[in-house]
């Protein structure tokens, strides 16, 4: 009998053993070459701009469903001022650059508190008053200067209120330096200041009543607050003998 050719007998074992032709390696090559040059034509086809504007669109969608910024985004990202707050805040600036304080300046301090000349030159500066001396100097001791180192809060108020009420132009002249008349209400204990002589600060205490004239000569005005104006040479000697809460 002819013996089997051992071809016969190794095939069935062979192909029993054999891989699948899916799992072969070539095969898996050319799939994914198939698959890469498909993705290439479907993305030729597809018109430019397109994934910009599904990723835009895409984009508030995604902000609002990642639910509350996390405390870290909300440090990084301020919250927006409302249009008062900016404004107040633009104020506040501005003042801090012009090295002036807030024009809050609390209305009822006692108008006997003796103040410092900053605290005072800070408080005409922001009603706008504005002071100067000959020896362009604030030295309380010196005659050419012009301090306020003292000055009643009274007095310093009522050079406020005649400066808003008028609409002039004011400046200061004289404080609490030396060189001025002595007595209980003068210069040196925080009842007077000079100011500067002018066509809209005359015009304006020239309507209140005229009280006379005093033993120098100057002419004597007084304004329904009680305060005194005289008109020296070339200046107005103002007496405040009260001011808010005494």
């Amino acid at each position: 009998m002819p013996r089997p050719c051992s071809i016969h007998r190794a095939m069935p074992s062979e192909r029993r053993r054999a891989p699948g032709a899916s799992r072969h390696p070539a095969f898996r090559l050319a799939a994914a070459a198939a698959a890469l040059a498909i993705g290439a034509a479907m993305l030729a086809l597809v018109p430019p701009g397109t994934h910009a504007r599904a990723h835009a669109s895409a984009g508030p969608s995604l902000a609002a469903d990642a639910g509350p910024p996390s405390p870290a985004r909300r440090l990084l990202t301020p919250a927006a001022a409302s249009p008062p707050e900016r404004a107040a805040r633009s104020a506040l600036s501005a003042e801090r650059r012009r090295g002036v304080p807030p024009r809050d300046v609390p209305p009822d301090l006692p108008g006997s508190l003796r103040l410092d000349h900053q605290f005072a030159a800070y408080a005409l500066h922001a009603s706008g008053i504005g002071w100067r001396s000959s020896g362009r100097c604030s030295d309380r001791t010196v005659r050419t200067c012009t301090s306020f180192e003292g000055i009643r809060w009274g007095t310093i108020q009522a050079l406020v209120v005649f400066a808003a009420e008028s609409g002039c132009e004011i400046t200061v002249t004289g404080g609490t330096e030396h060189g001025h008349a002595g007595g209980t209400y003068s210069h040196a204990n925080g009842y007077k200041a000079d100011i500067a002589t002018g066509d809209c600060v005359d015009r304006a205490i020239r309507r209140y009543p005229s009280t006379g004239v005093r033993g120098d000569g100057a002419r004597l005005h007084r304004s329904p607050e009680g305060v005194v104006f005289a008109r020296e040479k070339d200046h107005w000697d103002i007496t405040v003998r009260h001011g808010p809460r005494g």
